[in-house]
């Protein structure tokens, strides 16, 4: 299973609201990069980066760069993959606290989800705005599938147990992606804090989708 410590043991990335030691010579570039790619994605846009100014920001040569990630685009793909892996690992932290019951999961990975669209603007933009030109729009990453993956076997489980109407569970899935999705995209819940209004509006969100995920009666 691809996991976020798999990431970061071949890439040495940190989390994006940590700090890199660019500490090279001991293999480090690669974490720096993506770390000041990050940075730079946040302030103008995916648009804006290229290895040549990652690698001036970062005070390498672009050569230096190149030698870990051969384009723009490697080095995107690189991004994505850990932003899915943290992403993934948010969802199944917030499931896991939630407990066995459905509905309370639900509401938690719902919330996951939007706060770390709201933490992780740069990683958001470039795992769902972002695609390698020579890859199929329908081709998710490892790390994506994964993510998804732990939404469709939570809806799995509440069809075993009786919680969730029955049918294709990736089209369930898929359904909930998009509503939470929606709910990210347009910044419809920038306050998560306990008693804040956008933690409300999600939750009520979750509310309605659990009642029409439910068996009919």
């Amino acid at each position: 299973m691809l996991t976020l410590s798999t990431l970061m043991c071949k890439y040495s990335v940190m989390p994006a609201n940590k700090k890199v030691r660019k500490q090279y010579h001991h293999g480090n570039l690669p974490a720096a990069l993506i770390e000041d790619g990050l940075k730079l994605i946040e302030r103008k846009g995916v648009r804006a980066l290229t290895l040549r100014e990652i690698g001036s920001r970062v005070g390498v040569s672009r050569m230096a760069a190149y030698r870990h990630f051969s384009d723009k685009d490697h080095l995107l793909a690189a991004i994505r993959e850990a932003g899915f892996a943290q992403f993934g690992d948010a969802l199944e932290a917030a499931r896991s606290k939630a407990g066995k019951e459905f509905a309370p999961r639900l509401k938690a990975m719902a919330l996951a989800y939007v706060r770390f669209a709201t933490e992780h603007p740069a990683y958001f933009e470039v795992m769902f705005g972002w695609r390698d030109a020579d890859e199929p729009s329908t081709a998710p990453s490892p790390a994506g599938a994964r993510a998804f993956g732990i939404l469709e076997e939570t809806i799995r489980e509440g069809q075993q147990k009786g919680d969730v109407r029955s049918g294709d569970s990736v089209v369930l899935a898929r359904l909930v992606w998009a509503h939470v999705h929606g709910v990210s995209m347009l910044r419809l819940a920038p306050d998560l804090s306990p008693n804040g209004e956008g933690r409300r509006f999600v939750e009520l969100g979750s509310e309605i989708l659990q009642k029409g995920l439910a068996p009919k009666r």
